[in-house]
């Protein structure tokens, strides 16, 4: 059999148990009420959380670079891509994020892989939570190292398998803000447990940095924890791409030297580098503190509408956990058809028996977009 064939039969059976991915297409930029597939919807499907996504100041700096600068950086940053607007924005980050170092990723997925290969190796061990990130699940696989797997957020059970596991190196890395289930993870118990433990602390902040914490500095900043590393991307609360990681100068200046996706990528154009000082500055400021204020208060006002969801109380995630795929598409065909579009969750982004409706909020809905889904919401969970 061709692979052709092979592909035929495995896109079959995906679409015969509700598993097949179709992508939808949106004109124009990105916001709370977008086009989808030809027809305007309400969108609670992005992590554009503090509505930075089609901000003309965001795309004002960026077409400025694009005049000024052109479009590619060249080649990897460690031949000839390295541009001035990489090294300004991760001093700025540095300063913002009050560590010894930064260094940009091209995506999330890139920097987890990055900096799990590099600071792992065979005979250390990794304790990652069971719900993390499939790019923290790839890194820590691509690693060598040894793999265990925790409950989520069970803090005992971390405890005693670090008490059971021994290595040459040690390392806890979890999500801060867990992106299919809108809960926290307990960072501080984390953070004790590693430094009880001789062991390092990574945490993915990616959900959480420009959306949670002081000036937006996540949830670890809102506790006063600073784990060896932080991981944040720029392409959900920053509103533009790519990611970093923000660790001591030492650990930076390695990631620089031995993070393969870093190594032998091209550079992030110049131009999302101006874009994303833009929406740094934005955030880190009193703007900022609105917009999050907003969101905050969007997600309390929504769970108390439909107090079926899961999250923590502020997260702008928010899932209905439904079980069935079937039933997961139908209720988000319902929406849907009432111009409301939320995310439809299936496995293997969840596991197996908690297909999801996933809702998401952002600081520029309006409290009347809010209350309306919330109330069409309701009445689709009633009528199922």
């Amino acid at each position: 059999m061709s692979l052709d064939d092979d592909a035929r039969t495995e896109l079959a059976e995906l679409e015969a148990a509700q598993l097949r991915r179709i992508p939808r297409v949106v004109d124009g930029r990105q916001g709370v009420v977008v086009v989808v597939d030809g027809t305007e919807v309400v969108s609670f499907a992005s992590n554009d959380y503090l509505g930075l996504a089609g901000d003309r100041r965001l795309a004002a700096a960026a077409a400025s670079s694009l005049d000024e600068d052109g479009v590619g950086a060249g080649a990897s940053r460690l031949i000839i891509g390295n541009h001035r607007s990489h090294v300004t924005l991760e001093a700025e980050l540095a300063a913002w994020m009050r560590c010894g170092g930064v260094q940009l990723f091209n995506t999330g997925y890139a920097a987890n892989v990055g900096i799990m290969t590099t600071l792992l190796r065979a005979g250390d061990v990794v304790f990652s939570d069971e719900l993390n990130h499939a790019s923290i699940i790839d890194g820590c696989r691509l690693s060598r190292a040894e793999v265990v797997v925790y409950p989520h957020n069970d803090v005992a059970a971390l405890d005693r398998l670090l008490r059971e596991r021994n290595g040459s190196r040690r390392i806890v890395v979890s999500e801060s803000l867990f992106s299919m289930d809108g809960d926290l993870a307990d960072v501080a118990a984390l953070a004790a447990l590693a430094r009880h433990h001789d062991a390092a602390l990574i945490l993915d902040e990616a959900h959480a940095i420009g959306a949670l914490g002081p000036e937006g500095r996540g949830v670890a900043a809102s506790l006063g924890v600073v784990p060896d590393v932080v991981v944040g991307t720029f392409g959900k609360a920053l509103g533009t791409f790519g990611a970093f990681a923000a660790s001591s100068r030492a650990i930076s200046e390695l990631l620089w030297n031995r993070a393969r996706p870093l190594v032998f990528s091209t550079g992030l154009p110049p131009s999302i580098a101006a874009a994303t000082r833009v929406a740094l500055d934005i955030v880190r400021g009193s703007e900022g503190d609105t917009r999050r204020r907003q969101l905050a208060s969007h997600a309390r006002s929504f769970r108390a509408q439909v107090p079926e969801v899961g999250g923590s109380p502020e997260s702008a995630i928010a899932p209905l956990i439904v079980g069935d795929e079937a039933r997961t598409m139908q209720l988000g065909a319902r929406l849907l058809a009432a111009s409301q579009l939320v995310s439809t969750v299936r496995p293997p982004t969840v596991p197996r028996g908690t297909a999801r409706l996933r809702m998401s909020f952002s600081a520029a809905h309006s409290i009347e977009q809010v209350q309306t889904v919330g109330r069409i919401m309701q009445r689709v969970i009633g009528a199922s």
